[in-house]
């Protein structure tokens, strides 16, 4: 090959680049494929609720942490027991740097001012409360959950969070640990108004 005809080509190679190019630019705009976000931890969930009894809740005291219960839209499997356990460790894990009222009991139930406790109230493809289409790789969550006097059973503060897992780029278990973690910041906010 010689010098003469390589540089005979460079126009037909430099206009099959740019057509190449445009193909390739084109078909990346018309893509319906979603960018992959990575997890992070710093995505915490949005938790809201209320204090029921104000004088109760201030007053704070030893707090067991209990389960999350499957409810009427979840299945009572090892999943979501896992998912149970997730939250609970996120809850456990970040209140007392939170420093609250409340101070996590050893013992379950035995001997604690309060009790946490709370349900899985949907886990799966059904989230008609929230009028959000899933996609296939999507998931609905939802918790509600309370603390109550061990004493007469009367709840002080109630609190509920749904979200919308992407299986692709979240795990479920990250982000019921995620779920637990913003629980004990709420109670933290509450402690502290």
């Amino acid at each position: 090959m010689s010098l003469t005809s390589v540089c005979v080509n460079i126009p037909l190679v430099v206009k099959n680049l740019t057509l190449l190019f445009i193909i390739l630019f084109f078909a990346g705009c018309a893509s319906t494929k979603k960018a992959v976000v990575a997890e992070s931890l710093d995505a915490i969930p949005e938790i809201s609720g209320s204090v029921a009894n104000a004088a109760a809740f201030n007053k704070g005291g030893s707090l067991s942490l209990g389960v999350f219960k499957a409810g009427i839209g979840a299945s009572a499997d090892d999943e979501t027991d896992q998912l149970s356990a997730m939250m609970i460790r996120g809850i456990e894990n970040t209140l007392p740097e939170d420093n609250t009222h409340f101070t996590i009991s050893a013992d379950d139930r035995v001997g604690s001012d309060c009790n946490l406790e709370g349900y899985i109230e949907n886990y799966g493809r059904d989230n008609s409360a929230t009028h959000h289409k899933l996609n296939k790789n999507e998931t609905y969550l939802s918790i509600d959950g309370d603390i109550w006097l061990r004493d007469t059973g009367e709840k002080i503060l109630l609190f509920q969070s749904s979200v919308v897992i992407n299986l692709k780029t979240q795990n479920p278990k990250t982000v019921a640990y995620q779920i637990g973690v913003a629980i004990a910041h709420f109670i933290s906010k509450e402690s502290t108004l």
